[in-house]
C-alpha cells in the first residue's frame, strides 16, 4: 500500500509553514480565489514520485454547531510547464517538482461549495476553512532513506507559488509509513 504524504490543515499554524506564508494565507480572502486558477505543487527528492490520481486537496467547513463538512478533490497533472517557471529556484541537485490544478469539474464543485459558505456568512454563520494537500508516494532504487515533502500552493493568476510547509521530513509524519517500491 503507498505511503501518505500529507500536509494537513493548512490554515493552522505548523512549525514547517514559513512566517511569510503565514503571513500571505492570513491575507488570502479564499471567499474570492477563482478554483481555476488554484494550483498544488509537489517537491519531493528524485527516487521518490507522486502516483498517478493520487493528489488530493481537501477543504474542511466547520460551522458553529455542525459537524465538519469534508470534501476531497483528486488534482489533475499541470499540463503547462511553463506555469510552474517560477519554482525553477526551488528544484535543487536530487530533488523534483510536481504540479497540479483541480479538474473543470471539481471546479464548478468547489465553486458551488464557495457560494453556500458565502449563504451561511450572509445568514450570520460563524465558521473556519482548513485546507490540506495529501498524495500517495512509491520509491524508486534511487530514493534516499531521509524524504523531505515541500509543497506549495498558488491562488492568483499573475501570482506566484508560495511554500505551504518546507522540508518536512516524512518519518516525523504519523501514518505516513514505509515508501514502497514503484511498479
Amino acid at each position: 500500500m503507498p505511503a501518505l504524504l500529507v500536509a494537513p490543515a493548512l490554515l493552522v499554524g505548523c512549525s514547517s509553514m514559513p512566517v511569510t506564508s503565514m503571513v500571505k494565507l492570513a491575507r488570502t480572502d479564499f471567499a474570492a480565489i477563482d478554483p481555476a486558477v488554484l494550483r498544488v505543487a509537489v517537491k519531493l527528492p528524485e527516487g521518490v514520485r507522486p502516483l498517478p490520481r493520487s493528489v488530493t486537496l481537501r477543504l474542511t467547513v466547520t460551522v458553529a454547531g455542525a459537524a465538519p463538512v469534508v470534501q476531497e478533490y483528486v488534482l489533475a497533472d499541470l499540463a503547462d510547464p511553463g506555469e510552474i517557471a517560477g519554482l525553477r529556484g526551488e528544484v535543487t541537485k536530487g530533488m523534483a517538482v510536481w504540479a497540479y490544478r483541480l479538474d473543470p469539474a471539481d471546479v464548478a464543485r468547489v465553486t458551488a461549495a464557495r457560494r453556500d459558505m458565502l449563504a451561511r456568512k450572509e445568514r450570520g454563520e460563524r465558521g473556519s476553512l482548513a485546507i490540506g494537500v495529501g498524495a500517495k508516494a512509491c520509491r524508486t532504487d534511487a530514493a534516499p532513506q531521509r524524504v523531505l515533502l515541500t509543497t506549495y500552493l498558488k491562488t492568483e493568476p499573475d501570482g506566484g507559488f508560495f511554500p505551504l510547509l518546507r522540508d518536512v521530513d516524512l518519518q516525523d509524519v504519523p501514518g505516513a509509513g514505509e515508501l514502497p517500491p514503484c511498479g
